[in-house]
């Protein structure tokens, strides 16, 4: 007899911008992330594919409702890497460790930028897939606003898997978007 491994998803956003996209029906958009981009619908694989998917991910959601696509930014990626860590290390939050909410964006070189936000999302087993991932900041109004908003033009993003949370199983996203210029 086999012991079901509960699953758990929890998504949080910060610095929603003002004027994004009014809701939809998101189900079209996120079955055209399923078989569109590969390997979106598993939390499985390795870090390259796991990061393309989400790339893919967001640059097609947004596309579908009429924005331009953000593109990979260098800082913008290592900033995320360093958020994935602190956040791995001291808990779910935008300011995990007691670190201002810029902090890794200054580390990084990101700043000086006009606007920039973020996306946290945890999920245990398969609820950390990035279609999965992508439909929990759709449903949030935070986390959408960040995802849609047409200023955003960098993009980066960062993951964990692993043990997290004192749970097996977890894949840990930060996604953060900006504009410098």
């Amino acid at each position: 007899m086999g012991v079901l491994a509960p699953l758990t998803a929890l998504v949080f956003g910060f610095a929603a911008p003002v004027g994004t996209l009014q809701e939809r029906s998101d189900a079209p958009v996120l079955a055209a992330v399923a078989s569109s981009c590969a390997g979106a619908t598993s939390a499985a694989g390795d870090a390259h594919s796991r990061l393309e998917a989400m790339y893919c991910g967001i640059n097609l959601v947004r596309r579908s409702y009429g924005l331009g696509s953000v593109r990979g930014n260098g800082p913008l990626n290592r900033s995320s890497v360093l958020k994935a860590d602190a956040v791995r290390r001291c808990g779910f939050s935008h300011t995990p460790c007691g670190m201002s909410f810029t902090l890794t964006f200054r580390r990084a070189g990101y700043l000086p930028a006009r606007a920039f936000a973020e996306n946290l999302a945890w999920g245990q087993g398969e609820l950390g897939s990035p279609v999965h991932t992508l439909a929990m900041w759709l449903n949030s109004p935070p986390h959408r606003a960040n995802l849609l908003s047409r200023r955003w033009r960098d993009l980066g993003i960062a993951f964990e898997r692993g043990r997290i949370f004192g749970r097996e199983g977890v894949t840990l996203w930060v996604m953060q978007v900006g504009l410098r210029r």
